[in-house]
């Protein structure tokens, strides 16, 4: 059955099982790819989350399928890559429990052709809890991705719900074209799509995020604490101090 959930994750299996090819000498352990939308990270690996009934356990690809409509598909093919190389970590490599984003991480990325950084961009750090990365011109995840594009590869449903402003992700792209690194990469789907379909805009962007309405206080003696309206007056019931303002709640 040529179903619409198995034409797409039959498409993201192809993809990992391209890239474990060319990329890892087709080392990697099978996973279960999965599309999570509820955080705004691009993708994400979980050791050992899944469980059969026989026992056998298998590492978690995450991938938002939000950014499938937002970014260029070499970019969401880098991020599939990306956390391929944690897959290739956790059973080849020595991961560290506090940095997920360690050196030996680093260097295999570079090796197969993206260039960790935290920003995204040339200049950032190369470890780190939170990780980024760009696609190097010269390097074999490049060559890889042409080799799967070339073929037909396409990812046959994108998410109308977009997790972040499209202006955004065109403003990374440039800032990647500025400095010199940036691939010659096809236009994001959204591109391409309608403006509406049933009357209804295509692709929902998020609200902008309301301004906060509550704050928190603090008293200066015996730090207690408490939350209010901006311009709220309050005093500490057992120091008589008035409470000082120090941010959103």
């Amino acid at each position: 059955m040529n179903t619409p959930s198995l034409t797409l994750y039959t498409a993201l299996q192809l993809a990992f099982d391209h890239f474990n090819t060319r990329l890892f000498g087709t080392r990697l352990p099978h996973c279960l790819l999965t599309l999570r939308s509820a955080s705004r990270v691009y993708g994400y690996h979980h050791a050992g989350r899944f469980i059969a009934p026989d026992g056998q356990v298998l590492d978690e690809l995450g991938m938002h399928p939000g950014f499938f409509t937002l970014q260029p598909i070499e970019a969401v093919m880098s991020t599939l890559v990306h956390e391929m190389t944690h897959h290739w970590q956790n059973h080849a490599g020595t991961p560290s429990p506090s940095n997920p984003h360690n050196k030996e991480w680093a260097d295999k990325m570079v090796s197969i052709g993206l260039q960790p950084s935290h920003t995204g961009l040339p200049g950032g750090r190369k470890t780190g809890r939170s990780m980024s990365d760009y696609i190097l011109p010269d390097g074999p995840f490049l060559s890889a991705c042409r080799e799967l594009l070339s073929g037909g590869f396409t990812l046959p449903w994108l998410d109308r719900h977009a997790p972040a402003k499209p202006e955004t992700q065109l403003a990374h792209l440039r800032a990647l074209e500025n400095a010199g690194v940036l691939i010659d990469m096809a236009q994001a789907p959204m591109a391409s799509l309608p403006v509406e379909v049933q009357g209804k805009p295509t692709v929902w962007q998020p609200p902008p995020k309301k301004p906060p309405s509550r704050f928190k206080y603090v008293c200066p003696k015996c730090d207690a604490k408490a939350w209010a309206a901006i311009n709220a007056y309050l005093s500490c019931g057992t120091c008589e101090e008035r409470l000082i303002r120090t941010g959103p709640a």
